[in-house]
């Protein structure tokens, strides 16, 4: 029997195993209007609306054929779901075309630009005659059933770390998803909510060439690119403007495609987890095929009698919960231990079945390799394997609820387990912040794209690619290096200030306040750095009150020392003056009167210090002393020549 219990611990070799990794990196771009309608695209710097005040309606999404009347497996997996879907029409930021009820506008001259941009900088070959398809997604996230998207470019490569590069596959730009606002349950289930202000904005997808190598380097390849993208200045910048997908495949195996892994500090971990859990699953393959055969024999059976008296509170609910809900048993002959094998990242048949499950809005599965436990007794499960003439070998799958969702889902389980013979299946998953991946739904084929018929051909001329040429950025080191120079600026604070929303700010206050830009400069970066690991909301603080807050620096109200904990307190009340601030800080800046006070006040209490270091063996000491009291209040380089000129004076008597 196939152990059921968590293996010992094993290290794999990633680059023995056949690791491949594609990239899939989409772009929100910086544009005034959306893709194919003038209304205003989301972004950062976007006020969400007021969504209890926006128009709704509601709608419910089928899979429909393609031009070749094919069905594409991910949307019908979609339909099955049975899903109602809410949508938010914010007046100011949508209009008829986003809720589908009018055709769409001439695409966006300057989002096509700026993907045409993209695409001569990594010297890809320009398609002459652009068609826009439609893309089919029936999850909700758009109105219409399908994205709108096409591609502009094919080839190319991008040049990353040393000397390495990777291919390019194709450059795409199309239309940006509905902002996901409530999904009622778990994913799949029920009622979900989407807000309309981001639909059909407009974002560039560049598809790379699998890299044959480790987690690091794709990494470094997302993250070059990503740096190309942004030197163009075309590009939206926060949270959630750029999103990378990993296509993620093993010893030949399916490729999985990974979605949403919104930071590359993920990437190792995501990566090295979807890449044992392909592994585990070929192993398992193996093992199956070697006990069994190279084939399952899977049955099904209504169960529902069986546990109608459960103790089981989540079968219960699952029973109650529901009008005509019944328990299917999925029966696997010879099957047993496999469905609760498990690797050293948890991976493990049985969890993959679960998240099926909680796909279709059902709370997940029990299987035999786990019982009894939950509620359910070794008496019932002895009364499910006499019902229906099983073995100790035989395993066994149960899933509760609405009749219409369990046979759906029944099915979708068969698939998954016969699957198991072959290794992993092609899916599409999510990544969660831990590293691992939950299943979302199968891989979309070929069947999903059909031609935009409201959209007429976009003919690229010649022409036009000369005069985008010159826009094509600088490689970034060269514009990093520009940058440091032009500002006298240490490499280490030149380049993530470069790549920082606040680049425009930093020349703003240096331009106005004549401050020194390496003061300024490491108060952008390494002072909101550590304000941000204390706590602050670095993000609340507005340009204007940064401004404000230099100009009064220049002017001499405070002191550079106290500029940390002046930052501190406008992040923890952005909405007060700055005058406010500083009184309400203390660090306003003192008369010179009053340091001349302080700083007799501490020669007097020192005297004895002075009398037996001497003055020049007592200075430091006593700047530190001086300094203690006038911290922030007082230039460092001003206490200094006051303090020296007093003791000067000592000196002289």
């Amino acid at each position: 029997m196939v152990k059921s219990q968590k293996e010992d611990n094993k290290s794999f070799d990633l680059k023995t195993i056949g690791l491949k990794i594609g990239l899939e990196i989409h772009q929100q771009l910086a544009t005034p209007t959306k893709l194919f309608c003038a209304c205003y695209p989301f972004s950062e710097e976007y006020e969400e609306p007021d969504l209890s005040k926006s128009p709704t309606f509601t709608r419910v999404l089928r899979a429909v054929t393609s031009e070749l009347g094919e069905f594409d497996v991910a949307a019908q997996f979609e339909s099955r779901r049975e899903v109602i879907v809410n949508y938010l029409a914010p007046i100011d930021s949508s209009c008829l075309v986003e809720s589908d009820e009018e055709p769409p506008h001439p695409i966006s001259r300057e989002a096509l630009e700026t993907s045409l941009i993209f695409a001569l900088a990594l010297e890809s070959r320009v398609i002459d005659e652009i068609h826009v398809m439609r893309k089919i997604v029936v999850d909700g996230s758009n109105t219409s059933g399908f994205q709108r998207t096409a591609v502009v470019a094919l080839g190319g490569y991008l040049k990353f770390g040393k000397d390495k590069r990777v291919a390019v596959q194709t450059i795409s730009i199309e239309e940006d998803a509905a902002r996901a606002v409530k999904a009622d349950g778990s994913v799949g289930t029920g009622e979900r909510t989407y807000a309309l202000d981001r639909l059909g904005s407009p974002l560039v997808e560049v598809a790379l060439a699998p890299i044959e190598g480790s987690p690091e380097d794709a990494e470094e390849a997302a993250m070059t690119l990503g740096k190309l993208m942004r030197s163009t200045g075309r590009v939206a910048r926060g949270i959630g403007t750029i999103r990378q997908d990993l296509n993620v495949s093993v010893m030949g195996g399916s490729v999985i495609e990974v979605k949403g892994v919104q930071r590359l500090d993920q990437f190792r971990k995501v990566i090295t987890y979807e890449a044992a859990r392909q592994k585990f699953f070929f192993d398992l393959a193996k093992e199956i095929r070697e006990k069994i055969g190279n084939d399952l024999v899977i049955s099904e059976h209504v169960a529902t009698d069986i546990f109608k008296d459960t103790s089981s509170k989540i079968l219960l609910k699952s029973l109650s919960s529901e009008k005509s809900s019944n328990v299917i048993c999925i029966v696997v002959k010879d099957f047993a231990g496999f469905f609760g094998k498990e690797n050293e990242f948890h991976a493990r048949l049985g969890k993959e079945l679960g998240a099926i499950a909680k796909s279709y809005g059902l709370g997940g599965v029990f299987h035999s390799d786990e019982l009894p436990n939950y509620g359910i007794t070794a008496e019932e499960v002895a009364r499910l394997r006499a019902a229906f003439g099983l073995n100790d070998m035989d395993a066994f799958v149960l899933v509760a609820g609405r009749s219409s969702k369990t046979r759906n889902v029944a099915d979708a389980l068969i698939l998954r387990i016969r699957a198991s013979l072959s290794g992993v299946p092609a899916e599409t998953r999510g990544a969660n912040l831990d590293g691992e991946t939950s299943f979302l739904r199968p891989r979309p084929g070929s069947a999903r794209m059909y031609p935009e018929t409201d959209i007429p051909l976009i003919q690229v001329t010649p022409e036009e690619l000369r005069s985008l040429k010159g826009q094509v950025p600088k490689p970034w080191e060269t514009l990093v290096s520009e940058f440091s120079t032009k500002y006298s600026l240490p490499r280490q604070l030149g380049e993530p200030l470069f790549d920082s929303d606040r680049r425009l700010l930093f020349e703003k206050i240096v331009s106005e306040t004549g401050l020194s830009p390496t003061l300024v400069a490491s108060t952008l970066i390494d002072t909101f750095l550590q304000l941000s690991r204390s706590g602050s909301d670095v993000d609340s603080l507005q340009d204007e009150a940064l401004l404000q807050m230099f100009a009064s620096l220049k002017e001499g109200k405070f002191a550079k020392e106290a500029i940390l904990e002046i930052l501190r307190a406008m992040a923890s009340e952005p909405n007060i003056p700055f005058e406010e601030i500083l009184k309400k800080t203390g660090f306003a800046k003192i008369a010179n009167e009053d340091l001349q006070k302080i700083i007799d006040e501490i020669l007097s209490q020192n005297a004895e210090l002075i009398r037996t270091k001497g003055v020049d063996g007592a200075r430091s000491t006593l700047m530190g002393k001086v300094m203690q009291k006038v911290r922030g209040k007082v230039d460092g380089k001003e206490v200094s020549e006051a303090l020296s000129a007093r003791l000067a004076s000592l000196k002289q008597k």
